[in-house]
């Protein structure tokens, strides 16, 4: 068996869309068994697909990734990873970075040097901004906080009943039988209502 191409694909969240990246991993000629796709934050590398495709690698073999971001967000970690690869003869190859492919000839050390020295200010840059975006959301939150917006889902409305109900039942001044009577409510709401009030009131 001749030696295999993978790409590895990520995204952050449920709500990005992996697609750009596994059209341009077929593009490259890459078969789709051979994509490792998951969407999962790159702060770390407890990834079962990122975990898996390194048991799967041998020697000659070469993973793809649309950007070094795609590996991982933590620098020292990235380096870390990108090292292991190089040192079990897999290749890598960044789509969006090619200055620090990894490629059989390694006899060039000022080349590695160099590669190293892009790579780590990449993986540097790559951190910075995840704690930028981290630090901007704590911020917006906070904004919207002392502004006096409700964030998550809506508030779901409460009538007074319930309100007065609820306390009283927390309180143990009646069962929550009488709780869901007062308030008008079949048991299936009362408690629903109750989550939603502990949860978003």
């Amino acid at each position: 068996m001749g030696e295999k191409r993978f790409a590895y694909i990520r995204v952050s969240s449920k709500d990005q869309n992996e697609e750009r990246q596994v059209a341009t991993m077929k593009k490259a000629g890459i078969d789709e068994r051979d994509l490792f796709v998951e969407k999962v934050s790159g702060k770390n590398y407890d990834r079962p697909e990122y975990q898996l495709l390194k048991q799967l690698v041998r020697p000659g073999d070469e993973i793809v990734f649309d950007s070094i971001t795609r590996m991982g967000r933590s620098m020292k970690e990235t380096l870390k990873e990108y090292e292991w690869f190089t040192e079990h003869g897999v290749q890598l190859s960044f789509i969006k970075e090619p200055m620090i492919n990894t490629s059989h000839e390694q006899d060039d050390v000022i080349k590695q040097a160099i590669q190293r020295v892009i790579l780590t200010v990449l993986a540097a840059f790559a951190e910075k901004e995840r704690v930028d975006i981290k630090e901007r959301q704590a911020e917006g939150i906070e904004i919207a906080r002392k502004q006096g917006k409700h964030l998550g889902r809506p508030r779901t409305v409460l009538t007074p009943e319930f309100e007065e109900a609820y306390q009283k039942w927390v309180n143990k001044e009646i069962s929550a039988v009488e709780a869901m009577k007062a308030s008008h409510m079949s048991k299936t709401t009362f408690y629903r209502k109750v989550k939603e009030y502990r949860q978003f009131g």
